[in-house]
């Protein structure tokens, strides 16, 4: 195995890890947009550190890049918790599980990549994987969608699904265009901006001390925060994204033991 598939198997680890305390907040009443915005907050403030710390810096022409890869990576943040809030769970997940099949289809198109029949078949087989974990835990009321609520679950999953391929892919045609260390700073600084539109949503200091999920949810964005820095250095480095989401994958896997 390639070496550089090591950071999306650990980061499919560190990414369960991160969820399950963020969850914890969330049972306890914290908004998922709390947990979204910290998140983005921390990679924005760590590489605005970098940014200002470093001598050169990303030229001009690339910020606009940078810029985009950043909106789709609130985009697809903002469909996925659209699909998850309005929408059945059991359907969203398996609709997402799709993404490894798009990044693949993009990078063929946009990038020119040759993917290997083998590549192909473990993409679909990532898929097929995520809708047969997910199968398991589908829920009586899911047996009941009505055609409105499948609406309402599988067009913003697909739209997450989509963001977040246009995330993967920009990463690894421009950001291995540019450099990571270039690149991801600007990125990461767009993507704390952007994530500003989030703010009336968030809950205030106060609330959160009311709840007493300071911990788990400093926690759980701070380890999301890192599986995001790991996933994006990987693709902007190294390239290779369908394989790379192949692995990423694993997460499905990993929450299920954890649970």
């Amino acid at each position: 195995m390639p070496l550089h598939l090591l950071f999306p198997l650990l980061t499919s680890v560190v990414f369960v890890i991160g969820m399950m305390f963020a969850r914890q907040a969330i049972s306890r009443g914290a908004s998922p947009w709390t947990g979204t915005f910290l998140a983005n907050l921390w990679l924005g403030l760590s590489w605005l550190t970098v940014e200002l710390r470093r001598p050169g810096t990303l030229p001009a022409e690339g910020w606009w890049q940078a810029t985009l890869v950043g909106l789709s990576f609130v985009l697809g943040q903002l469909f996925t918790y659209l699909a998850f809030r309005y929408g059945d769970v059991s359907v969203a997940t398996p609709v997402f599980g799709v993404k490894v099949i798009i990044v693949a289809v993009m990078l063929a198109l946009l990038a020119g990549e040759n993917i290997a029949n083998r590549v192909w078949l473990g993409a679909v087989l990532a898929t097929l994987g995520v809708g047969v974990i997910q199968a398991g835990a589908r829920s009586a009321e899911s047996a009941e969608l009505t055609t409105r609520r499948a609406v309402l679950t599988i067009v913003p999953a697909l739209l997450a699904a989509l963001s977040l391929s246009l995330f993967d892919a920009g990463l690894q045609i421009w950001g291995k265009r540019w450099g990571a260390t270039l690149f991801l700073p600007p990125m990461f600084i767009s993507t704390g901006v952007l994530s500003c539109v989030f703010l009336p949503w968030i809950d205030r200091p106060q609330r959160l001390r009311q709840l007493g999920v300071q911990r788990p949810l400093v926690t759980g964005t701070l380890l999301m925060a890192l599986q995001a820095i790991s996933m994006s250095w990987s693709l902007s480095r190294y390239g290779d994204a369908t394989r790379i989401n192949i692995v990423y994958a694993l997460r499905g896997l990993w929450a299920v033991l954890l649970a």
